[in-house]
């Protein structure tokens, strides 16, 4: 994919604004230059509740205001799939988001099961039944943690049509190498994640990292332009967590900002 292509496909993922409510993260998304953003509408645990997440009773109000500032949703936060895992709890909110105009939405594994690929196999035709495509996440400190093992269970999944989202903090953390993102079928990738970050970090650090302290592109050692440049034309996804030190101090209008503008003078001196 070409810088400027890239910066077409940038999208804000809701690490960024988990503390603002979804409607506000329209206008906030619009107003720093983005035309597609992510929403969360599924939270990954009970105890996880956030701010941006997005309840059935404010559907009408949001989808007025992504009508209104010209906005796109790419990508639906997050469904946990394992063994026996019961997806017709996932309708609801995948129902949501599709009547939002999403197109795709994050799976995380438990495992690399067979059991586990049943459950993904389910949920991708669930989606797929509501115009949406899911792609699972592999993440560096658990369950699938490399790209091998996650393309591996889409394997093993059949063919739902399965995707893979890529994030390149968990590639370069679990060894992973752009080649690797080379050598796949470019229909498998379904979404992307960008951040950057320093070259090596402790194993037992890796998980606060990844929620909490990524670095703006162009800021830290990752290969973000090799990694760009080996991808198909894809949804680019802005994950930087609200906490980080890039957004220190700031507002979550100035947060947005910040990002959108460090990433396009990074793509820019490409």
């Amino acid at each position: 994919m070409s810088p400027q292509v890239a910066l077409e496909q940038l999208c804000l993922e809701p690490l960024a604004v988990l503390d603002v409510p979804a409607e506000e993260t329209v206008d906030i998304a619009a107003a720093a230059g983005f035309r597609r953003m992510s929403l969360w509408v599924n939270s990954p645990t009970s105890k996880f509740i956030a701010p941006c997440r997005v309840e059935p009773d404010r559907k009408a109000a949001l989808a007025r205001r992504l009508h209104d500032a010209g906005m796109a949703v790419q990508n639906l936060e997050v469904f946990r799939v394992g063994p026996g895992t019961d997806v017709s709890r996932y309708e609801a909110p995948l129902g949501l988001g599709a009547e939002l105009g999403a197109a795709t939405a994050t799976a995380i594994a438990m495992d690399g099961s067979d059991e586990t690929a049943v459950s993904l196999a389910r949920l991708t035709e669930l989606a797929r039944g509501l115009g949406i495509r899911v792609n699972v996440e592999f993440l560096s400190y658990r369950g699938p943690s490399n790209l091998d093992e996650v393309a591996a269970l889409v394997g093993k999944a059949g063919d739902a049509g399965t995707g893979i989202l890529v994030d390149i903090l968990h590639l370069v953390r679990s060894g992973g190498t752009v080649d690797q993102v080379r050598s796949l079928d470019p229909d498998l990738i379904g979404h992307v994640q960008l951040c950057d970050g320093p070259r090596e970090t402790p194993a037992e650090g890796l998980e606060h990292e990844s929620a909490s302290n990524r670095m703006l592109p162009g800021a830290g050692q990752f290969p973000l332009r090799e990694f760009i440049a080996a991808l198909p034309q894809v949804a680019l996804g802005l994950e930087i967590p609200r906490m980080s030190d890039a957004f220190r101090g700031l507002t979550p209008r100035e947060r947005a900002v910040e990002l959108m503008k460090a990433t396009a003078a990074f793509f820019r001196a490409v």
